[in-house]
């Protein structure tokens, strides 16, 4: 258990019995900020409009190990210093955790440029850092807000996330620690891999070795039957695609980039876009075949265990691993330790952003 507020950070543990008419009657709240007493007095603006609960935390560490440990938070109120100059991002994985939860800002002097960043991380506000009565009415309007109602946030369904690729162990050399991270954090995850990948070694051997990597990272695995290495560029692909869009509904959608030398990949990405145009959030991965022409600009931060977890996906696909260069694990690693850079952590995987038009929802 963490210190109390008065030596640094900690749950709130005053017995109160808080008017069930006030603002925020019942609400649990984490509080994030890097001075003590400013945490203090923001969590007492919050306890006395009716907070049941309110917890602090006084670093980043903190507030991340609060964030992971409780699923039931109602609201949490963030100092931008915790994140640094990745706000976004920093953002993107308190919805990943919370998404029926809204996250306020909170900013010495409140700048565009910040209010940019908050808007895109999806904050439902931003406001200055002392100033509780303020921070308190805005938690309370967030909370008001039809999208965070109650019943909303006491059973939030899972995040539902297809992973679209052109042949078997595509996704995983792509986006294997993404998937393996997200399915720990309770998203139902579905494979669609389009041909079981007759071109390189025998399809039954390839079909095995694509369930037994979907299983290690947590995902089903839906294989169609398409030619390897002359899927169509057509419609008779996107109604392959569009059979397990409407048995999936998914909220993201990840698939091959555009800017891509694989024929194979490129036709994938094309008739995803068709098939998955009522999706709200679709992005599109790194292959080793990518173009310079790829720029992604959002990152998915991998922890040690996530990488782990895509090396050993991939080292299911035994008959690929000890012939091509770009399943070496050196590489995978050290991809990702590149990628990390942008994210200020020590791994990540990069995707673009094709569209991001839901509300709250992380990718």
């Amino acid at each position: 258990m963490f210190p109390s507020p008065s030596r640094g950070s900690g749950d709130d543990q005053r017995p109160s019995a808080p008017d069930a008419g006030a603002p925020l009657a019942g609400a649990r709240l984490l509080v994030g900020d890097r001075d003590a007493a400013t945490a203090a007095a923001t969590a007492e603006a919050l306890r006395t409009r009716g907070a049941a609960h309110v917890r602090t935390a006084v670093s980043p560490r903190e507030f991340r190990a609060a964030e992971h440990a409780d699923r039931t938070w109602d609201l949490a109120v963030c100092d931008s210093a915790f994140a640094g100059d990745a706000l976004t991002e920093f953002l993107e994985d308190w919805h990943a955790h919370h998404p029926a939860a809204p996250v306020i800002v909170t900013e010495d002097r409140p700048s565009a440029a910040r209010a940019v960043a908050a808007l895109r991380g999806r904050a439902a506000d931003l406001v200055a850092r002392h100033d509780p009565d303020a921070l308190a009415g805005s938690a309370a309007h967030a909370l008001a807000h039809p999208r965070y109602a109650p019943q909303a946030a006491a059973a939030p369904a899972p995040v539902r996330m297809l992973v679209v690729g052109a042949h078997p162990d595509d996704v995983e050399i792509a986006a294997g620690g993404t998937i393996h991270r997200r399915a720990e954090e309770g998203w139902d995850i579905t494979v669609l891999t389009l041909s079981p990948g007759g071109g390189g070694g025998d399809p039954a051997e390839r079909r095995r070795e694509a369930h037994r990597a979907a299983e290690s990272m947590g995902a089903r695995l839906v294989l169609e039957d398409l030619p390897d290495g002359s899927i169509p560029d057509d419609s008779s692909t996107v109604r392959v695609i569009e059979r397990t869009v409407a048995e999936t509904a998914p909220d993201i959608v990840l698939v091959h980039s555009d800017h891509d030398t694989h024929q194979d990949h490129r036709a994938v990405h094309r008739a995803t876009r068709v098939a998955c145009r009522q999706v709200p959030r679709v992005f599109c991965y790194q292959s080793p075949s990518a173009t310079v022409a790829y720029r992604p600009n959002r990152f998915v931060l991998l922890r040690e265990e996530d990488v782990d977890a895509k090396l050993s996906a991939i080292r299911a696909h035994g008959s690929q691993s000890s012939s091509r260069w770009y399943l070496e694990e050196d590489l995978l690693r050290s991809t990702a330790r590149y990628w990390g850079r942008y994210s200020r952590s020590r791994y990540a995987e990069p995707l673009e952003v094709l569209r991001d038009a839901a509300p709250v929802l992380s990718h």
